[in-house]
């Protein structure tokens, strides 16, 4: 809007910390090495906080995709497309999600899918002719923390990739 910048977004955090990755900044660990905060633009600086924020919602992504398709007795390189909902799917630099580990799928294959819920809510509304009793015998809710594997996973998930 042509004022000073005063925060990130959550796309702008992915790049951010894919930046810092590159130019070895920050550790695939998530330390930040020799900084204590990493300069963005203008007074907008990345924590160290910040970077474990976006661990943990990276990992637990990462590790939810990996268990879901092992469920399904497949891997990530099965996935044929995957759809990326809401503003961060339609903002989120792929480069930059693959960089810090969060897509393990070639980039070609994942397409934003923007607001996939209001979309959702409108054709519940308006189409009467939609299969909604035949897709929702279909789902399946599936209790990522319950599987004894969960906390593993989701321990390796949280680095990035070096």
């Amino acid at each position: 809007g042509g004022g000073e910048p005063r925060g990130l977004c959550g796309s702008g955090l992915v790049d951010a910390v894919a930046a810092g990755l590159e130019l070895e900044w920050i550790h695939p660990s998530g330390r930040m090495k020799n900084l204590t905060q990493m300069p963005l633009a203008g007074p907008v600086m990345l924590s160290a906080t910040d970077v474990r924020e976006l661990q943990l919602a990276k990992g637990a992504i990462a590790a939810g995709l990996r268990m879901l398709t092992a469920r399904l007795g497949a891997s990530l390189e099965d996935i044929e497309q995957l759809h990326l909902a809401g503003a961060f799917g339609n903002y989120i630099s792929r480069t930059s999600a693959q960089r810090i580990g969060l897509l393990r799928v070639p980039l070609n294959r994942v397409r934003p899918a923007g607001n996939t819920a209001l979309l959702g809510a409108k054709r519940a509304l308006f189409e009467e002719t939609a299969p909604w009793d035949a897709i929702a015998k279909r789902v399946e809710h599936v209790s990522l923390n319950e599987d004894p594997n969960f906390q593993e996973i989701y321990a390796e998930e949280m680095g990035f990739p070096g």
